[in-house]
């Protein structure tokens, strides 16, 4: 006798194991399907064709930024004797970088870093389309390290900017996206002035031009790409929303 039959009342009878087998529940997977709407667009997107038309889109909006600066107050008017809005010295500013970080955070750490990837050749190879020009030369340019730091930062986000969301709190949840923002600057102008320390010790930048290009290239411009980064990072998980159909 096998070990698959069993004795009854009315003979031996042959069981089949699936039926002696008690009934498996199915979990529900941890899937984005799983999560309502709203939570699923905290998390990247898909690597798709539409998503990378979306970046070749960010890329263009890169290039345009660079062509329009805004003309803001220097944080280095603190404590000057100006006495009108036209007496202060002025800043041409960019949204370059924090647009750039939006970007990585918006699309994920492939389409998001890709995108920004794309825009540093095409103003290295194609056309000058940075805030201070372009070509291959520009790599000796002081404000070439702050797009290298962008890039980095772009991948981190993308990567890691959805672990803002996983708190329910919506204080927590604003802290947290405040935090990414200031890290990922601190991290930009980090990396942007080691790069211009490198250049000093290579010989492509003056030891006295250092302090002053630290002066203008991060002390003045700091402060504000905090704010446009804080800003623009509020927004990332509307615009998932709002591009729902062909991001995800």
């Amino acid at each position: 006798m096998s070990r698959d039959t069993v004795i009854s009342i009315s003979g031996i009878e042959k069981a089949n194991e699936e039926t002696l087998a008690p009934p498996v529940t199915e979990l529900p997977l941890e899937g984005s399907s799983q999560r309502p709407l709203f939570q699923r667009a905290s998390y990247p997107p898909r690597i798709s064709l539409n998503g990378l038309l979306i970046g070749m889109l960010s890329v263009l909006l890169l290039v345009v930024m660079g062509f329009v600066p805004v003309s803001l107050p220097s944080v280095l008017n603190i404590g000057s004797d100006a006495t009108s809005y036209e007496q202060l010295s002025k800043l041409q500013y960019t949204f370059q970088i924090p647009l750039a970080l939006f970007i990585g955070a918006l699309l994920g750490p492939f389409m998001g870093t890709a995108s920004v990837l794309l825009f540093l050749v095409v103003g290295l190879a194609v056309y000058p389309v940075f805030a201070n020009g372009g070509g291959w030369q520009y790599v000796f340019q002081p404000g070439f390290g702050y797009l290298l730091g962008t890039l980095c930062m772009a991948y981190l986000l993308g990567k890691t900017f959805h672990k803002a969301f996983q708190k329910h709190g919506n204080v927590s949840r604003s802290l947290k996206i405040f935090t990414s923002a200031f890290t990922a600057v601190l991290l930009v102008h980090v990396i942007g002035v080691v790069y211009l320390l490198g250049l000093a010790i290579g010989g492509q930048l003056a030891w006295a031009e250092l302090p002053g290009w630290i002066l203008r290239l991060s002390v003045e411009t700091a402060p504000y790409d905090m704010l446009a980064t804080a800003v623009f990072l509020c927004m990332v998980r509307q615009i998932r929303l709002a591009l729902w159909l062909v991001l995800y």
